[in-house]
C-alpha cells in the first residue's frame, strides 16, 4: 500500500468537495449476466456464493480508486482488498466475517468455504459487528432470496468507514433463456467517480463471460 500525495493528486479538488459532504457516497445497481456462471457451479456443484466472491474481487481489485481508504488520516491505496461479507449462522442471525484474498481460484475457494462452514454454526456472533480498523475490506453482502431493482445502504457517520465500498447481489432469475443477477455497488464520491465504477463493472461482466479462464 501508499500513501497518496494530495498536493499532486489530479482529482484533489473533487475529492475536497465530496469529503465535505456528511454522506458523500452514491450506489449503482447494474444487471449482470452470470449464465456460465450458473451452468459452471451446476456441473461443478460448487457454491454459486463463492464463486462469484472470486470473481467480484478479481473485478473490484482491478479498479486502482476502488482499493483507496481514509485511514488514521491518510489517503491510502491498498495493492489488494479483503472480502469482508456476511453469513447467516444456523441460528438465524447474521455473523460478519472477514477473510482474506487469493489471487489463485483453489486456495480462494477452499479458504472462503471454510470460513462460511466455521461461520454458520456459531451460537453467538462476535460482541463486535466489525472491529477492524485497517479498512483494506469490501464490505459484502446477498439477498439470494430476493430479485431487487434497487437498494441503499446504511452508512454510519465515519468517515473511515464510509471509504469502504459496499456491495449487494441479489438473487438471479432465468430470463429469455439467460440467467441475469442484480448487483449494487456503493462507494464514496471521494474517491470514486463515475467512470472508475463503470470500469468495475465492466470488467466484472468481462469475468464472468469468460469463466473457463476467470475461474483458475
Amino acid at each position: 500500500m501508499h500513501e497518496i500525495d494530495l498536493n499532486n493528486w489530479n482529482r484533489y479538488t473533487q475529492y475536497k468537495w465530496f469529503s465535505s459532504f456528511s454522506n458523500p457516497t452514491y450506489s449503482i445497481n447494474k444487471e449482470m449476466d452470470v449464465t456460465d456462471l450458473v451452468n459452471y457451479v451446476h456441473k461443478e456443484k460448487k457454491s454459486f456464493f463463492v464463486c462469484f466472491l472470486y470473481i467480484l474481487m478479481k473485478g473490484l481489485n482491478s479498479v486502482d480508486e476502488l482499493r483507496i481508504r481514509y485511514v488514521n488520516g491518510k489517503v491510502i491505496m491498498y495493492d489488494d482488498i479483503n472480502p469482508s461479507y456476511t453469513v447467516m449462522t444456523n441460528s438465524g442471525t447474521f455473523e460478519n466475517v472477514n477473510s482474506r484474498n487469493y489471487d489463485n481460484f483453489l486456495d480462494f475457494y477452499k479458504n472462503i468455504k471454510n470460513d462460511v462452514e466455521k461461520a454458520k454454526i456459531k451460537d453467538k456472533i462476535k460482541d463486535t459487528y466489525n472491529d477492524s480498523k485497517l479498512y483494506n475490506e469490501y464490505y459484502i453482502t446477498c439477498l439470494p432470496w430476493l430479485d431487487f431493482s434497487g437498494l441503499t445502504h446504511p452508512i454510519p457517520d465515519d468517515i473511515e468507514s464510509l471509504s469502504v465500498p459496499r456491495i449487494c447481489f441479489g438473487k438471479y432469475k432465468k430470463v429469455n433463456n439467460r440467467y441475469v443477477m442484480m448487483l449494487n455497488i456503493n462507494v464514496s464520491h471521494a474517491f470514486v467517480d463515475g467512470y472508475p465504477l463503470s470500469q468495475a463493472f465492466i470488467n466484472i461482466q468481462k469475468l464472468l463471460d469468460d469463466i473457463n479462464s476467470s475461474l483458475k
